[in-house]
């Protein structure tokens, strides 16, 4: 099985390969990008490292989970995810990350919701779950957007601290059946 392309009114997501590579590493270059994942852009390496993961481990494309590089009128403008939740079968982890360029403009709430759309086509899928820290009330307007509600709050503990990490980061969650109302 492969991933399916997904669209909506404005974005053409298509399946992630190791073709989209040296867009990631443009993506994630952006120190504002990374502002609440690293603090600071991402070497080159680190994509590197990461994009491994999203496309091996963190994706299940066997049951059509995965990752989706977002192009809105052929311009490259981020990444969604419904990818495998390790722990729960049953749980797809959504996630997004988008050019700053493309920021404001509900494309990240458009992207999240085909994400969502898709992963509950997949059998077994009862739950979406995302998750960001607490200071990111951007992310976190997205998600609600996209009908997902907080469920849980932590403060990890981190080698390197970013600002804001004593208010913790939050948990957001869609269940199948609260998504089949809306």
């Amino acid at each position: 099985m492969t991933l399916p392309r997904l669209t909506t009114g404005r974005l053409d997501l298509e399946p992630a390969g190791p073709e989209h590579l040296e867009r990631f590493v443009e993506l994630n270059s952006d120190p504002d990008v990374m502002r609440f994942l690293l603090g600071r852009a991402a070497t080159r390496a680190e994509v590197e490292a990461e994009w491994e993961r999203r496309l091996g481990p963190w994706s299940d494309v066997a049951r059509g989970l995965g990752y989706w590089c977002g192009f809105e009128s052929g311009t490259f403008v981020g990444w969604w995810s419904a990818s495998a939740y390790a722990p729960d079968p049953s749980v797809a982890g959504v996630g997004y990350r988008l050019v700053s360029a493309a920021w404001g403009r509900g494309l990240a709430s458009e992207g999240v919701t085909a994400a969502v759309a898709h992963a509950f086509t997949v059998p077994g899928i009862l739950r979406c779950a995302a998750s960001t820290m607490a200071v990111n009330v951007a992310s976190r307007r997205v998600l609600e957007k996209a009908g997902f509600r907080h469920v849980d709050s932590y403060v990890g503990e981190w080698d390197d601290p970013l600002p804001g990490w004593e208010e913790g980061e939050v948990v957001y969650a869609l269940q199948r059946d609260d998504w089949l109302v809306r």
